[in-house]
This record gives structure tokens, C-alpha cells and sequence, in this order.
């Protein structure tokens, strides 16, 4: 009896000192289990982010004409942007600070407000700029956000597509080279002599100046718009058309039948039977 009652016993104590065990085991392990954290995300404005986190958003501007606008000498366009946030903050910009820079002018943005793209979130602005003109579409500008050390593009439209990843191009960069906002500021002081006059008059027109290359895609738009293809200048196409550059920067482009097409060097087109002006 007293055997049977010390082996109970026995039992008991070993029953007991488990179940403690186990519950100071589960206390353990709940107080050391990891809290859960939020992580914060940074925002910043694009001008204050580094040079590496820059290069980081992606920018791809489309071009789209547009026929509200006064076509008839050359085409109108507007243009739209898509932005790509690749970096790990959040990225803000103030819409009225996006400049198209070209070397006749400048496009300010008139969208207002500011844009908020989240990490790793993709947004577009619709019609960002307006008006842009043919020749503004040929990569004689480019497309910055507040200034030069924030550029975004140049305006090398390729299938009415200019992305970011073309800053890279060395002939781009070489082209706008002395392509700046500042520029643009054409107001010449009356005092000025008459030689000085003559001299900026001459470099404004080399500046403007058209190559064959640039006057034969502005043609070839133009040609476009109007639902006519490469091949319909009166039986011939535009690469089989004569070029000839005329004095003030301007091309003239002539089929076998002596029909002519002329591209001033401001990218307006004179088609055959175009009254003179």
C-alpha cells in the first residue's frame, strides 16, 4: 500500500514540473517573438535627391498632334509625360517647373499643383506642354525640371517617343551643347552699331539652321498629317526628291517634274501651288 501510494505520489511531482516547464517555455518564447515595425518612407522633392537617385526615375514623353491648334504651315503638338519612381522614397514635383528648353524659346508647363509618386509607383501628367513646333521635335532642345541640372530628356522624338535614356547619346549632347534657358532672352540693345546687328542677325540664322536630315523628317510629317505617305510627291518619293539648301537655311526639295517643296529654316512647308508670301 505504502509503495502504491509513493509511486502516485511520484507521478504527480513529474506531471506537475512538465506542465510548468512547458507553460515557462511558452512565456519564453512569446516574449521573445519579434514586435512587428512600420517602416517609414522618405519623400523628397526631385530637385534635392542625389545624381544616382535620379537616374533612378525614368521619364518617357509622347507626342501627340494636335489639330485644334492652327496646322496648316506646320504641325502643332502637345506633349504628355509618364514618370517611373524606381528609388526608395517618394518623390515629389511641383507640375508648373517643367520647362521644354529650345533654342528659339521655351515651353513652361501650365499644369499647376504638385504631384506625389509613391515608391515604385508609375504616374503621367496629360498635355504637359503645348504647342510644341515641328522643329522642336528634331533633338534641338531638351526637357528639364526647374533647371539644367535636373534634365530630363532631349526633345529627340523617335515614333513620337523621347525618353530619358537618350541623355546618353553623345551626338545629342553635342548638338545642345549651346542650347540654354538663358538663350532664349533675344532683346538687343538699341545702342548697339549696325555691324553688331548684322553679326547676331548671322549667328541667330546659323543657330536655326536646318540640316537635309532634319528638313526631310519635318517634310515627312508633315506629309503624314495630311494622310499622304513618303511616296506621294507627286509620283516620287521623298528620298528619290533633289535637296538643295538655300541661302537662309531653308531646303527646297524637287521631284523630276520640277514640282518643289520647301522647308523654311522655322519648319514651315511651301507646297506646290502655295501662294508666295
Amino acid at each position: 500500500m505504502k509503495k502504491s501510494l509513493i509511486l502516485s505520489a511520484t507521478m504527480l511531482t513529474l506531471l506537475l514540473g512538465g506542465c510548468t516547464t512547458n507553460s515557462s517555455s511558452n512565456q519564453k518564447e512569446s516574449s521573445s517573438s519579434p514586435k512587428s515595425s512600420t517602416r517609414t518612407v522618405k519623400t523628397s522633392y526631385f530637385q534635392n535627391l542625389s545624381n544616382s537617385a535620379k537616374r533612378n526615375v525614368k521619364f518617357t514623353f509622347k507626342l501627340n498632334q494636335d489639330d485644334t491648334e492652327d496646322n496648316t504651315a506646320d504641325p502643332v503638338y502637345v506633349v504628355s509625360a509618364t514618370i517611373k519612381n524606381s528609388t526608395n522614397k517618394n518623390i515629389k514635383f511641383d507640375q508648373s517647373k517643367f520647362i521644354c528648353v529650345l533654342p528659339s524659346n521655351k515651353i513652361i508647363s501650365d499644369k499647376t499643383g504638385t504631384l506625389t509618386i509613391k515608391a515604385g509607383e508609375t504616374k503621367s501628367i496629360n498635355q504637359l506642354f503645348q504647342k510644341m513646333p515641328e522643329q522642336g521635335t528634331l533633338g534641338e532642345g531638351y526637357i528639364e525640371y526647374l533647371n539644367s541640372d535636373n534634365k530630363l530628356a532631349y526633345t529627340k522624338f523617335t515614333h513620337n517617343i523621347a525618353s530619358s535614356n537618350n541623355l546618353t547619346e553623345q551626338k545629342l549632347i553635342t548638338q545642345n551643347k549651346d542650347t540654354t534657358a538663358n538663350s532664349t532672352n533675344d532683346d538687343t540693345d538699341s545702342s548697339e552699331s549696325s555691324s553688331s546687328e548684322s553679326s547676331s542677325t548671322q549667328s541667330t540664322t546659323s543657330s536655326t539652321a536646318l540640316t537635309e536630315s532634319q528638313a526631310k523628317q519635318i517634310l515627312r510629317n508633315w506629309a503624314k498629317s495630311r494622310g499622304n505617305g513618303d511616296d506621294d510627291f507627286g509620283g516620287t518619293s521623298l528620298d528619290d526628291l533633289n535637296a538643295s539648301e538655300g541661302d537662309n537655311g531653308s531646303w527646297s526639295f524637287v521631284n523630276d517634274d520640277g514640282l518643289a517643296w520647301g522647308v523654311s529654316s522655322t519648319g514651315k512647308i511651301h507646297a506646290p501651288g502655295d501662294p508666295i508670301q
